[in-house]
């Protein structure tokens, strides 16, 4: 191989190199910019988790508040249907949110 020959196949493959380059430096850039994403989601789903749970902690405080109002009310002989509905309401939603967030946990 002559030196002008040479010197074509080394500029040749020189510009393939610096192409290789350029991809590996855009796909690292992709990655960590995805690995940026993944922690955003993750950090995400865990705040979501601390509301779905400090949500399930309030409808069971709440409930229990009811509950109690119900018994102190029917020994006074006080008719507490609709606190009754409502504290079977609040059970069921506590239930639903409770079944869906563990339907969401992986």
């Amino acid at each position: 191989m002559g030196d002008i020959e040479q010197y074509h196949f080394m500029k040749r493959t020189g510009k393939k190199l610096d192409r290789i380059l350029l991809l590996l430096e855009t796909i690292s850039e992709e990655l960590n910019h995805m690995s940026i994403e993944l922690d955003n989601l993750v950090i995400q789903v865990a705040e979501t988790q601390g509301v779905e749970a400090s949500i399930i902690v309030l409808l069971q405080g709440i409930k229990a508040q009811i509950d109690a109002l119900i018994a102190e009310l029917a020994l006074q002989n006080i008719d507490t249907a609709k606190l009754v509905e409502l504290s079977a309401s609040l059970d069921a939603s506590e239930q639903a949110l409770a079944q869906a967030a563990a339907n969401f946990i992986p």
